[in-house]
């Protein structure tokens, strides 16, 4: 079956806008600011795992871990609703490494990034998806990097780190990259 690039991009769009549409707003403007991002955030989270094939793909469920605050959490609840390969999502909160190998994605969020070092020595080439925003630091650990651009949100791909992982990125999802290296 041959897909057409363009009705990925819609697919990647609209499931960015539902996932934005149904995220729980925060009274504050500055926090519905917040609540808005952390919502795209989660459906971009949702996509690359839909683009992306795992050496060992999970029995039972497929974990997202996130080492962020609470509005990326909140922000991955519709998230948890949906299934990836048939299987349900599950989203944890972690702190620490021994739970981040129990997962297939790591989200660490801008205040975590003086973790981002260690985790990744501790996860070694084991296949999780370390997804990060950015926060002027080297991305060398990291696999996808969310970035600002002109008022949206983009990424870039780190296509070497995913190769040591065993993971395979799409090439779909590679053409959306505004950069890989």
């Amino acid at each position: 079956m041959r897909f057409d690039f363009r009705f990925v991009v819609l697919l990647f769009a609209y499931s960015t806008l539902q996932l934005a549409s149904t995220s729980v707003q925060s009274a504050g403007a500055a926090d519905s600011i917040i609540a808005d991002e952390s919502s795209i955030e989660a459906a971009i989270l949702y996509n690359i795992a839909l683009f992306t094939e795992w050496p060992e793909f999970p029995d039972d469920e497929f974990r997202i871990c996130v080492l962020a605050g609470d509005s990326m959490l909140a922000a991955l609840e519709p998230v948890k609703k949906k299934q990836l390969k048939e299987h349900p999502i599950s989203v944890i909160k972690v702190s620490s490494a021994p739970q981040v190998l129990t997962c297939q994605m790591l989200f660490v969020g801008r205040s975590e990034h003086a973790s981002i070092e260690n985790l990744a020595r501790q996860i070694g080439n084991q296949p999780v998806m370390v997804v990060s925003e950015e926060n002027g630091y080297d991305p060398k650990d990291v696999i996808i990097q969310l970035v600002k651009l002109q008022g949206r949100i983009a990424f870039k791909i780190n296509r070497t780190e995913a190769q040591k992982k065993s993971l395979t990125v799409s090439s779909k999802l590679l053409k959306l990259a505004v950069q890989i290296y």
